[in-house]
């Protein structure tokens, strides 16, 4: 019977919570989760919506941020705020049912009262992180600074790789009048019997060792100046990291409230399709049968 559930959940967070009932002899228990299911096939009924596509359990990395200096990877950030932005979905949906629902919306409001104003702390987080899982530039204001200096200096590097390679190519000594990246500097192709015309420092061959990768002199500050640079954005973002994971520590209880009702309302929505596919109607249970 679970498993049939499971094909009705559409996220692992509401799949782990069908994979963990287990059968009970509590009358109220079963009395409440009947008034679940038919508050949520009302709803339903009348048009009611909601997406648990994609929501993932999230309980380990929420425990992960209570650690002092502990620190989230942006993916696993996103995918806490993924869950967070959508209890505050619904959490708005609990506060304006649909009007046409001629059930009362008893037992599913006192559920999602389980879910915090979140407004302030999603806020914190808006276009911080890129769907990829990438931070923004509006992370910080310092990281957009430093990504403007850095692309400012890849511009730079370019155009002095690229007169470089046309004086080489007229002489013959490049092997094709591209530039391309090695060890996060930017370097030039140049024939193997060549190397010598061309002072710098050699990153490297070609598989075919025809042509070696070299950072000529004229550009080795300046690559200098990007590596630095990219320093710089790697210490930002971790700081920007520690910083989010921070804040996600600091409601840490809020957020696994969250989860707990999120993953409650799928089994609820998963226990109604079925309803609905199979015409089931709530057991009446009589006290002598609470047994």
């Amino acid at each position: 019977m679970r498993e049939v559930l499971r094909g009705y959940a559409s996220s692992p967070l509401g799949q782990a919570r069908i994979g963990s009932l287990a059968p009970s002899t509590d009358q109220d228990w079963i009395e409440h989760q009947q008034q679940l299911t038919s508050e949520i096939r009302e709803f339903r009924r009348v048009g009611g919506h909601f997406d648990f596509s994609g929501l993932l359990d999230i309980n380990k990395l929420v425990e992960k941020s209570r650690i002092g200096g502990a620190t989230l990877e942006t993916t696993e950030i996103r995918d806490v705020i993924q869950v967070v932005d959508r209890a505050a979905e619904w959490r708005g949906i609990s506060f304006s049912p649909p009007a046409a629902m001629k059930a009362e919306w008893k037992a599913v409001a006192q559920l999602s009262a389980g879910i915090s104003d979140f407004a302030d702390f999603l806020h914190a987080f808006r276009n911080k992180i890129l769907p990829d899982g990438t931070l923004d530039d509006r992370a910080s204001s310092e990281l957009a600074r430093i990504r403007r200096e850095m692309e400012k200096q890849r511009r730079l590097i370019q155009q002095s790789l690229q007169g470089y390679l046309r004086r080489l190519a007229e002489g013959g000594a490049a092997q094709d009048e591209l530039i391309t990246i090695r060890g996060e500097r930017f370097v030039i192709p140049v024939k193997i019997e060549q190397k010598r015309r061309v002072q710098g420092v050699v990153h490297g061959a070609s598989s075919s060792g025809q042509t070696v990768f070299v950072e000529p002199l004229e550009t080795i500050e300046q690559n200098n100046e990007l590596v630095r640079l990219l320093d710089e954005e790697q210490a930002e973002i971790h700081r920007i990291l520690l910083e989010m994971t921070r804040r996600i520590g600091e409601h840490a209880d809020a957020i696994a409230a969250a989860v707990e009702t999120l993953s409650e309302l799928e089994l609820q929505f998963a226990k109604a399709r079925f309803a609905e596919d199979y015409s089931c109607i709530p057991v009446q249970l009589h006290a002598d049968e609470k047994n």
